[in-house]
């Protein structure tokens, strides 16, 4: 085995485990709402019962008068997992993206500075 071989076959391993190893050397979302997370978690696991559910009465494993009240109760959880999702929402602040706050403060100037320019050649 030549030398260039060995590089080159070092290099790929080296790649190998940066790419392997990447989740791990990255920050973590530190944006994420835990209580947020929590609410999504518990509305797909609502939803997941739901079609379970659903999915035994069609085969004939839940009888009707075990069915209906599972339903509704799983109904009633998602609508107030819904509820409790919005007012997280909306309490949310929004992003706020500098980059795009920039960008239009230099086009307004842009402009303002093209409405003074177009005033004196007239």
């Amino acid at each position: 085995m030549d030398v260039g071989s060995l590089l080159l076959f070092v290099a790929l391993l080296v790649l190998c485990g940066l790419y392997v190893a990447r989740p791990l050397l990255a920050d973590p979302d530190e944006d994420l709402n835990p209580e947020l997370a929590n609410l999504q978690a518990e509305r797909q696991r609502v939803l997941e019962a739901l079609l379970e559910l659903d999915a035994d009465w069609e085969m004939g494993k839940v009888p009707e008068e075990i069915y209906q009240p599972q339903r509704q109760q799983l109904l009633a959880e998602g609508a107030a997992v819904l509820r409790a999702l919005e007012k997280a929402d909306l309490e949310q602040p929004a992003p706020v993206d500098t980059e795009r706050d920039e960008l239009e403060a230099m086009i307004a100037a842009y402009r303002k500075s093209n409405k003074k320019g177009a005033r004196r050649k007239k």
